[in-house]
């Protein structure tokens, strides 16, 4: 009988014997990864100081060259030099700039210090790391665009403050959690252009505003326009996000895109390859926010008294004025760069110098 009551206690005491061992091995473990987490740090912290120095360097050395550059003694050995030494420390900058994004960002920025706090690092360190939350980015956007457009359909045909108030504060919710991760996504080497990160904010304040407007007959009769532009501009987004992430998927392939590259909501100048169709539907997008600021304009003069009219008049207005000229910028300078534009250039100078040549040959002649 003592043998078999014996028997649970001599287990429990075996199975507790082998987890004290394992958690002696666990402290060993632990121990080390302390130790390695002050050296990395010691070394994060000497990498930080050793590429500001070197940026400091380069700024003497670049004010130098400018100097010898004016010099009236300057020979052409030394014009040669200043060459090869220019070239040189392009490279130098590029390799600065790659080390730089693997260490730690000492400063977040006002925005991400105003609402994360300043001691939180948000720095992400491998390619890996980046490209998963990158990843994790578009996913957000593509899963609350899809719930923005179900809610505004809801609310377009069920008449109710409390529905459209449910989708209002989720335009809120939503713009401001794209400003903190576009933020993040800047500090870690994506380059986004900067109105697309204002209009966000702008979009913000603007749902933000509507939430704010009490229900009664000027809100009524610009609630449906308003609801209509969310389902359609959800819409367009939808089909950007699709046929961006496949044309950035074939960039990266070729080795043409930046892995930070995200899917924007407006035009960019990599779009031009393949995306070009969906051109119209954003043209379409800001005439839609050019009409909503026109009718909230004449809605003004009926409704005294109720600010947030003209507000969302003058924001919208601002939104369609920022996304016309961005957009058409990005045409510009696409065209300006573009092969035709090169040729009809190259063209019209040819033939140019070949009329004038001809001009002076004719000159030449009639004086004989």
């Amino acid at each position: 009988m003592s043998n078999d009551g014996g028997q649970p206690s001599d287990s429990l005491e075996g199975q507790w014997k082998s987890q004290v061992d394992e958690l002696a091995k666990m402290e060993k473990i632990h121990d080390q990864y302390i130790v390695k987490l002050k050296e990395l740090t010691a070394l994060q912290e000497s990498c930080q100081k050793a590429v500001k120095h070197q940026n400091y360097l380069m700024g003497n050395l670049r004010e130098f060259i400018s100097k010898e550059e004016k010099s009236p003694n300057k020979t052409p050995d030394t014009q040669v030099s200043i060459g090869r030494i220019r070239r040189e420390m392009e490279e130098a900058k590029v390799k600065l700039r790659d080390m730089q994004n693997e260490l730690p960002v000492k400063d977040n920025g006002f925005y991400l210090n105003l609402i994360l706090g300043s001691n939180l690092n948000v720095s992400l360190l491998t390619k890996n790391e980046r490209y998963r939350y990158k990843q994790e980015y578009e996913q957000f956007k593509y899963k609350v665009t899809f719930f923005i457009i179900i809610t505004a359909i809801v609310s377009y045909f069920l008449p109710y403050r409390a529905v459209d108030s449910i989708l209002n504060f989720l335009l809120v919710w939503y713009y401001c959690t794209l400003t903190i991760r576009e933020s993040i996504l800047q500090l870690n080497g994506s380059k986004i252009k900067g109105w697309w990160v204002l209009h966000h904010y702008i979009s913000c304040a603007l749902a933000g505003i509507v939430l704010t407007w009490k229900n009664d007959e000027c809100y009524k009769s610009f609630r449906h326009q308003f609801i209509g532009f969310v389902i359609y501009l959800g819409v367009v987004q939808l089909a950007q996000r699709q046929y961006q992430l496949g044309t950035l998927r074939r960039l990266h392939a070729l080795g043409q895109g930046h892995q930070m590259d995200i899917t924007v909501e407006g035009f960019t100048s990599w779009q031009f390859k393949g995306l070009t169709f969906l051109l119209p539907f954003l043209l379409s997008g800001y005439v839609f926010q050019l009409y909503n600021a026109y009718v909230l304009y004449y809605l003004s003069f009926d409704c005294k008294g109720q600010w947030q009219v003209p507000a969302l008049c003058y924001l919208f207005l601002f939104i369609a004025i920022g996304n016309i000229y961005t957009t058409s910028l990005v045409i510009l300078r696409k065209l300006s760069s573009s092969q035709s534009y090169s040729t009809i250039t190259g063209l019209t100078r040819k033939y140019r110098s070949r009329i004038h040549l001809n001009l002076m040959q004719y000159e030449h002649d009639h004086r004989e």
